[in-house]
């Protein structure tokens, strides 16, 4: 099992903070291995709704799909991916801290097959990838 849970306080209301995360068409701002969501994609999500993404390539793959699982408004996602034979589970938690909000992203997936040789790299790579996407979140909002 690979599990990565990283925070970011943003200087920004938990409402706006939601409403950025929530839509999807702003993750290749701040998620730097997205690199193109649908224009047509709702800027809210709809559970059991699957949006096609293109990755940035990795293993020879560039496309993929989030798919809500849970939405409750203004405070949680989760998200099931599915790229590149790896189904993350990825959930965004946003909630009031101090004068703005946290913003906590959180990863877990299990490879299977021939991913499963992987799965050491995956478990160093996963954290470093997931804090320079808070990082860039935060970096992105507070401009």
């Amino acid at each position: 099992m690979i599990a990565s849970s990283e925070s970011v306080e943003i200087e920004r209301p938990p409402d706006d903070v939601f409403r950025y995360v929530a839509d999807l068409r702003n993750e290749p701002a701040w998620h730097v291995d997205i690199a193109a969501v649908p224009p047509d994609t709702p800027a809210v999500p709809e559970v059991d709704r699957v949006v096609q993404v293109k990755f940035k390539p990795f293993m020879g793959k560039t496309e993929g799909t989030f798919t809500a699982r849970e939405v409750v408004p203004g405070s949680r996602i989760v998200y099931q991916g599915d790229f590149a034979g790896l189904q993350p589970v990825i959930t965004y938690r946003v909630e009031p801290a101090g004068a703005g909000a946290r913003f906590t992203r959180s990863v877990e997936m299990q490879p299977r097959g021939f991913r499963i040789v992987m799965t050491p790299m995956m478990k160093m790579m996963v954290p470093k990838r997931n804090r320079l996407f808070v990082q860039n979140l935060k970096r992105v909002l507070e401009r």
